[in-house]
């Protein structure tokens, strides 16, 4: 759920993004991080964390929440799961975008940063 996701955001989890670019600069949900599905594979932390040194030494990382965004709950389902194969704390975040928007949240337009 979206209070679900706040919270985990604020305990330092992080949103990722797996659409088009061109979906995520129409709108998507601060902060959260575009990220390719072809990269999740074969380290979904340098994936998501980039070349963070610190993200890649710190062992909390690999416990820290992830919540998915994807174009349909079926893709986003299938990330999820592919990232907790990986031994990750990952969630799909339910009702998508449209959800989020729902709940009383905004969406910003833009390229990610």
């Amino acid at each position: 759920s979206v209070p679900d996701a706040l919270a985990m955001l604020a305990a330092g989890g992080v949103i990722i993004v797996v659409r088009t670019l061109t979906e995520y600069e129409r709108g998507h949900i601060p902060g959260a991080r575009l990220v390719a599905i072809t990269a999740l594979q074969p380290s979904a932390i340098e994936a998501i964390w980039g070349h963070d040194p610190l993200a890649m030494l710190d062992p909390e990382t690999a416990s820290k929440a992830i919540v998915v965004v994807s174009s349909t709950p079926a893709h986003a389902a299938a990330v999820t799961h592919l990232l907790r194969d990986q031994g990750l704390n990952a969630y799909s975040l339910a009702g998508g975008l449209m959800g989020w928007v729902r709940d009383g949240q905004v969406l910003l337009p833009g390229p990610p940063r």
